[in-house]
């Protein structure tokens, strides 16, 4: 996994036959105990509305699936599941509960299959820098799992902790996850048959359009290796994952409309960013702000610039209709005041386009 955005990783393969698409509940699951690691899962929830629920309605969950393992020992902790669900068969299932069933016996057999995961894939290194890497990425699930192994406690209560996680997105995958998810599933389909091609099938504007993973998929596609998964839960992310039987693709179904949602808000923000862009105008609104005790009117703007009035016009007519000053009158003058509120709208929509979480 190379970037808490992008779930992305790759394990010694075993070649199979088929491009298929599928609703993975146990896929939803892990991607949804994913999102509850990330260090931004809090920001998530105004976007993902089962996220905000769990924040909501369930605060002590979110804290203990956050803290189940100590900080020191969370590396690529939002990977396990996803890893433990591919390679071990259960991906396919109609709901987590042969999973939830089976856990308590899991680890161990888990931990030998990473074992031999991680030997094929050393074998492969060419240096040791890429030694080390690559035996990095198995580091933090073999020590978790190897604790599950060693305490039946601690095992159960891992189970109870994802049981309790699934009674909560149960319900909503069963009134319309599911069905959505089919009906993606159907879609992605169509698209592959017309076009032979698993990337035009795809949302455009996923992330697995980009270059690098573009060129992982259609190496597996020429291997027939694929299982693509629309995903519920997501928005515009999801996981690209070339696992041991196959390379999973999963993509939020909501994904296009997201990036539709992203675009607008980029639209909205550039508008007043770029009323705030021009020296003048920012001054203008400074002189605004820093006296707005003081009635002024164009002609003092206008000294205090050393430009004309009509100049002064002009700008406060661009800041007017960008929705960032407005008009006040007080008898026969009137007087410009900043909209503070449309102010800080901008900023907050450049903050969310621009500052993550890291």
């Amino acid at each position: 996994m190379d970037s808490p955005e992008i779930l992305t990783f790759s394990t010694p393969k075993v070649e199979t036959s088929s491009v298929e698409a599928i609703p993975s509940p146990t896929l939803e699951l892990a991607y949804a105990y994913y999102v509850l690691n990330r260090p931004d899962s809090q920001q998530k929830g105004r976007e993902m509305p089962w996220l905000g629920l769990l924040y909501e309605q369930h605060p002590e969950l979110v804290e203990r699936i956050r803290t189940f393992w100590p900080e020191a020992e969370r590396d690529h902790v939002g990977f396990d599941l996803f890893w433990l669900v591919a390679d071990l068969g259960y991906a396919r299932d109609p709901s987590p509960q042969r999973l939830l069933e089976d856990l308590a016996k899991l680890p161990g057999r888990f931990l030998k299959h990473l074992e031999v995961q991680r030997h094929k894939a050393l074998e492969k290194c060419e240096d040791e820098a890429q030694r080390e890497k690559e035996s990095h990425k198995y580091e933090g699930p073999i020590k978790r799992f190897s604790k599950l192994k060693h305490s039946r406690e601690l095992r159960q209560s891992y189970i109870e902790m994802l049981s309790q996680l699934w009674a909560v997105l149960e319900p909503l995958w069963l009134k319309e996850g599911l069905e959505e998810a089919r009906r993606a599933s159907e879609l992605f389909r169509a698209k592959y048959q017309q076009t032979g091609d698993v990337l035009e099938a795809l949302p455009p504007h996923h992330f697995t359009q980009f270059e690098a993973d573009a060129q992982e998929i259609r190496a597996s596609q020429k291997k027939g290796a694929l299982v693509v998964v629309p995903l519920y839960f997501a928005l515009g992310g999801g996981f690209n994952f070339d696992m041991a039987d196959a390379h999973y693709i999963g993509y939020g179904i909501q994904s296009e409309r997201f990036y539709e949602d992203l675009s607008a808000q980029a639209q909205a923000t550039a508008a007043s960013m770029k009323a705030l862009a021009d020296p003048t105008r920012l001054m203008l609104l400074t002189l605004i702000a820093r006296y707005e005790n003081f009635a002024l009117t164009v002609s003092d703007l206008a000294k205090q610039l050393g430009v004309s009035q009509p100049t002064v016009s002009g700008h406060l007519k661009l800041l007017k209709e960008a929705g960032l000053v407005t008009l006040e009158k007080h008898g026969n003058k009137a007087f410009h005041k900043l909209n503070i509120q449309a102010l800080e709208a901008t900023f907050d929509g450049l903050r969310k386009l621009l500052l993550r979480p890291k």
